[in-house]
């Protein structure tokens, strides 16, 4: 049995949060009020920085000491569920009057170019190969490959027209530092001090304000916010470490970190209905631009989680799960 590690749990909860809000934000468009925007900012180098170093660290163990086979049932489980779950989204947007109807070729590119918010599933099946290749080269000129090909492509040299494949370049380098070169600032000192999480706030307040109001040359720009993105790791853990030191503050954060599969796959279309929907119910658009962004949100969570309990019970938990997966389950939130 693994042991349960409260922070990080209670970092993942946050950062599901985050990307529901996020896409909450979206959803809602002009609607939402221009704090919401502001906040998505904010925490942009937080969200999925934190999310990507802590699957890295979570699965570390496996891709350094597992057999073969396991790796390659782990790396299958993530292509399956993208599969599924792009399926499942493709089928909601050809019925529902809420969105356009995807194009014939889509139902076949987006095992190659995601277009849906499911492109993080995807992305662990290439940083679990890529990983996995540390065992036979050298991880070392792998890191600093990840890390060149992350700053080109902040700084714009690499430039794709699917925002994925920009994503998979730019978050490679926090997974692969979570699983080889993690476990010293998992177990800091430091970061358990009460000062901690202060001061690592008002740094990277600091260097948003600065990225934000500062009107930097666009490689300045690109390079601060590859930065960022690394401060947004020590912030995430700063915050979450933070936070458990209360049981009341870490306990929804906690479970939420420890059912985040759930959420991430079904959220967006459940989103996107929810906000149609309170769009049209809510004729006061002061209180909607206020009040829409965390209700869609919250709505958004506890119907992801209902679902998932709901088809486990009545016999669909293999939408979760590889199904036959032999000997145990492979549930992406392990990871």
């Amino acid at each position: 049995m693994k042991p349960h590690h409260d922070h990080l749990d209670c970092a993942k909860g946050i950062s599901i949060v985050l990307v529901v809000v996020f896409h909450s934000t979206i959803a809602l468009q002009d609607l939402a009020n221009s704090k919401y925007w502001l906040l998505n900012n904010f925490m942009s180098p937080i969200r999925m920085p934190v999310f990507f170093f802590i699957s890295g660290f979570l699965a570390r163990k496996t891709i350094e000491t597992a057999a073969q086979d396991k790796i390659i049932r782990k790396v299958s489980t993530f292509v399956y569920l993208f599969a599924v779950w792009s399926i499942l989204h493709l089928a909601w947007q050809a019925v529902s009057p809420m969105s356009s109807e995807p194009v014939a070729s889509e139902w076949i590119e987006f095992m190659y170019s995601p277009s849906s918010v499911l492109w993080f599933i995807w992305a662990l099946a290439i940083y679990f190969c890529v990983a996995r290749a540390g065992q036979v080269a050298n991880r070392k000129l792998i890191f600093v490959a990840a890390l060149l090909l992350s700053l080109s492509t902040y700084l714009g040299f690499i430039d794709f027209e699917n925002y994925a494949h920009e994503n998979v370049l730019e978050f490679l380098p926090v997974f692969l530092f979570g699983v080889w070169y993690s476990e010293p600032l998992i177990n800091s000192r430091r970061l358990r001090h009460p000062v901690a999480f202060p001061i690592s706030l008002m740094v990277f307040t600091a260097g948003f304000l600065v990225l934000y109001r500062g009107h930097l040359p666009d490689h300045v720009d690109g390079a601060a916010t590859f930065l960022m993105a690394g401060l947004g790791v020590v912030v995430g853990l700063s915050t979450s470490i933070f936070l458990s030191r209360f049981d009341f503050l870490k306990r929804v954060p906690v479970f939420l970190g420890r059912n985040t599969l759930g959420i991430y796959v079904a959220h967006s279309p459940i989103v996107g209905l929810l906000a149609g929907a309170l769009s049209l119910k809510l004729s006061n658009p002061t209180l909607l631009s206020l009040t829409g962004v965390p209700l869609v949100s919250a709505a958004a969570i506890l119907v992801s989680l209902g679902m998932k309990r709901l088809l486990d019970r009545v016999g669909f938990g293999w939408l979760y799960t590889l199904p036959f997966a032999a000997g145990r389950q492979n549930r992406v939130a392990s990871a």
